[in-house]
């Protein structure tokens, strides 16, 4: 079905909206502060799927924007302009050939995003929390860390292709898109 534009801008405006209230939780408790920007970036999915490149790439700037000014918690804001577009980099990903080459690049991305993003949080905002956080760990548990990171970022790269599925098969034909 062919979309006009007054129906992909609100698309993208609930959407965003979603996405926004789900950042604002991450104030609510420190762990949520890592879930609450990969939660909203579940919701890149269908604005991917049924507008495009073009518009979630406006959806993704609009909501890391609004995510940087409006949330209190400033970590998942960060994390979310760092994280918040992969489900639609994960397609461009999925064109390489190899499935050793696509882990790599994966991985390389996380740790990359996750050094920019935290080196950003530590110093350049010099975030209260992170800096404290940081300093009362060992490298030891930085290490470990990071670990725990790139596996569960694993897990979040294969939910990512279980959600789209989900989304094609059972929601999509009941949103009448």
């Amino acid at each position: 079905m062919r979309r006009t534009k007054p129906s992909i801008i609100a698309l993208c405006g609930v959407l965003a909206a979603l996405a926004l209230a789900l950042m604002f939780l991450g104030g609510t408790v420190s762990l949520a502060a890592i879930a609450c920007p990969v939660i909203a970036s579940f919701v890149m999915i269908p604005v991917y799927s049924e507008c495009g490149l073009k518009w979630s790439l406006i959806w993704y700037i609009a909501v890391a924007a609004l995510s940087a000014l409006l949330t209190p918690q400033k970590e998942a804001a960060i994390l979310f302009v760092f994280f918040g577009y992969y489900p639609m980099l994960r397609k461009y990903i999925g064109r390489l050939r190899g499935k050793a080459l696509r882990r790599l690049v994966k991985t390389a991305y996380l740790n990359a995003a996750l050094a920019a993003a935290y080196g950003l949080m530590y110093f350049v905002f010099r975030l209260g929390s992170v800096v404290a956080d940081f300093q009362e760990v060992g490298k030891f548990l930085l290490l470990a860390g990071l670990l725990l990171a790139n596996i569960s970022f694993l897990i979040y790269d294969v939910l990512i292709g279980r959600l789209e599925i989900l989304y094609h098969l059972r929601l999509r034909p009941k949103l009448h898109l």
